[in-house]
């Protein structure tokens, strides 16, 4: 089985994981030219620490991020009005983490490269639409930098192409962001 993951954020690298850790052929396609640590920080909760842990990351997330053990609201004089434990302090295997975004797609797409092969992340490719015909999709890809159309026939197709995403246009055209 080979399937083609359209989006190479922190979902597509997780799910491109996920996928070849489950024995399937995968291949991402990223609309970026090149793939930056862009973007904020953000909380991964013991949940997704718990699936990234299972993939083999949880101790290098863990090391990059900062792992808090409460959540604190406080009054102006800075006393305290509640505070409740987080993570491994309020009883969960995994810890939460607070990570900046770019950090963990960067430690994502490293992992990606090293257990898929250097060739398995193609950037610069947009997807402009698909077709299923019998078991297979076809799906149309466009390179931003030549512009020249290409055609990836595969098993199947995960939209993980962000928040003006084709593949859920496509599927889902009343939902499509405009």
């Amino acid at each position: 089985m080979h399937v083609l993951v359209a989006g190479g954020g922190i979902g597509g690298l997780t799910a491109a994981l996920s996928l070849h850790a489950a024995g399937i052929d995968v291949e991402v396609a990223e609309s970026a030219r090149r793939v930056q640590a862009l973007g904020v920080g953000i909380n991964l909760l013991p949940h997704a620490m718990r699936e990234l842990s299972e993939l083999g990351l949880g101790e290098a997330v863990e090391a990059a991020g900062i792992a808090p053990t409460a959540l604190g609201y406080f009054d102006r004089f800075g006393s305290t009005i509640c505070s409740e434990p987080r993570g491994r302090t309020a009883g969960y295997r995994w810890p939460q983490v607070s990570i900046h975004r770019g950090t963990l797609q960067m430690l994502l797409l490293d992992a990606v490269r090293e257990r898929l092969g250097a060739r398995s992340v193609r950037t610069g490719l947009t997807v402009e639409g698909f077709a299923q015909t019998g078991r297979a999709v076809h799906v149309r890809l466009r390179d931003r930098s030549t512009r020249a159309p290409q055609t990836v026939v595969t098993d199947a197709l995960v939209g993980a192409d962000g928040i003006n995403s084709t593949v859920r246009a496509r599927l889902h055209p009343v939902c499509a962001m405009t």
